[in-house]
């Protein structure tokens, strides 16, 4: 049996049973034509809907990362871990580099000192 077939006794079978019902509407009946405006009224109406939806979905969040995060502090004592990442300059990753090269030198420098001193 076919989807146009099972429709057609479908409808057969409204018409047969609810002829007289007001609850049953028939064809277009219940239809009417919207104009321009009013279907552009309606679209607005849900853009509008939808964006404050949205914008309530977005409030929840915020709320909800912060519930989890004085949560999170309250359990472990602590803030959380993550840190902001910071980006260097070139002039920044050189002093820090020289700064390093440095303290190792100082380090090595001391090492050999001290096994200078345990032999003599």
């Amino acid at each position: 049996m076919s989807i146009n077939e099972i429709n057609a006794e479908a409808k057969e079978s409204l018409r047969k049973y609810f002829k007289n019902s007001q609850d049953v509407k028939h064809e277009n009946e219940a239809r009417k034509e919207l104009t321009k405006e009013e279907i552009f009224e309606s679209v607005a109406g849900e853009i509008k809907g939808s964006e404050m939806k949205l914008e309530q979905r977005n409030q929840m969040r915020n709320t909800l990362q912060q519930d989890a995060k004085e949560a999170f502090e309250k359990v472990c004592g602590k803030k959380s871990e993550a840190k902001e990442v910071e980006h260097m300059t070139l002039e920044g990753m050189q002093k820090e580099l020289k700064e390093n090269t440095k303290h190792q030198i100082e380090y090595v420098n001391s090492l050999k000192q001290n096994t200078m001193n345990a032999r003599a």
